[in-house]
């Protein structure tokens, strides 16, 4: 029994430190990337790919590092140490010039990268005072299914279709991206009720309650089976399943599904 504990402590290090800098996101949008690519129809194009991919962990990683101080409470398994903050940093800034430099090999437009460069930023910065995107009721949710999830996937499907809009095919499942990633934000919100009240952000959980964010969770899972003709999938199941039992204490890896299930659900 005590070797079997060590290990689960053990296992749970590792997770822990690979979820801190955000690499399993950008490793499920690296597939989500390439999953695209082949809906459309044409030869996987790894200059968008791998551009796509590397901004979306800058993005990540430098909401990782300006938030260190609130993660330290909200995340004490995952947040970043200060002595790491200025390295990374300065590999955000990295991973951003490649991103731009492998997009434009690719022989695209630059005008659509740029979209895509504030998107990168401004989702942790403080705008006016204390007050950011991610303390704004619902927008910080929106913000992340649609600016950093479902539009740059569009965005991906319109250059590689030459400049012009995919057709339904490509779009549905971009759709049902969009809003299993708006799912999965506001179950993620769950877990941080109570540090994000006290830090002055105001979620859907810590302002309506658990019992009924899980209702508007499972209205949301219907919308899409809606828009689907009624297709429930395991993505769905899963969540049925989760929002039967999890709260605010529920084991904090139970968390980092909801990534995972949108991926299931854009493959099916």
């Amino acid at each position: 029994m005590r070797v079997l504990m060590v290990g689960y402590q053990w296992s749970r290090r590792i997770l822990f430190n690979f979820v801190r800098y955000r690499i399993h996101l950008s490793l499920i949008y690296y597939f989500l990337l390439v999953y695209n690519n082949l809906r459309i129809g044409s030869p996987l194009n790894y200059h968008l790919i791998i551009s796509f991919t590397l901004w979306h962990f800058a993005l990540f990683l430098f909401d990782r590092i300006y938030d260190r101080h609130i993660d330290r409470i909200a995340q004490p398994d995952e947040y970043v140490p200060d002595n790491q903050a200025k390295f990374l940093y300065g590999l955000v800034a990295t991973l951003t010039f490649a991103s731009l430099a492998i997009y434009l090999s690719g022989g695209f437009d630059v005008k659509y990268w740029l979209i895509l460069l504030p998107i990168t930023f401004l989702y942790p910065l403080r705008i006016y005072r204390s007050k950011r995107v991610k303390s704004i009721l619902l927008i910080k949710n929106l913000y992340s299914a649609v600016l950093i999830y479902a539009m740059p996937i569009g965005l991906q499907a319109f250059l590689l279709n030459r400049y012009a809009m995919p057709d339904n095919e490509v779009i549905e499942p971009i759709s049902s991206l969009m809003i299993y990633v708006m799912i999965g934000e506001i179950f993620w919100d769950i877990r941080d009720m109570s540090v994000d009240l006290n830090n002055g952000t105001r979620t859907i959980p810590n302002t309506i309650g658990p019992n009924l964010t899980k209702m508007i969770l499972v209205s949301l899972v219907l919308v899409d089976a809606a828009f689907r003709n009624w297709n429930f999938n395991g993505s769905a199941i899963i969540y049925l399943v989760l929002l039967s039992f999890v709260q605010e204490k529920t084991d904090r890896l139970v968390y980092h599904l909801p990534p995972l299930i949108a991926l299931l659900r854009f493959l099916i």
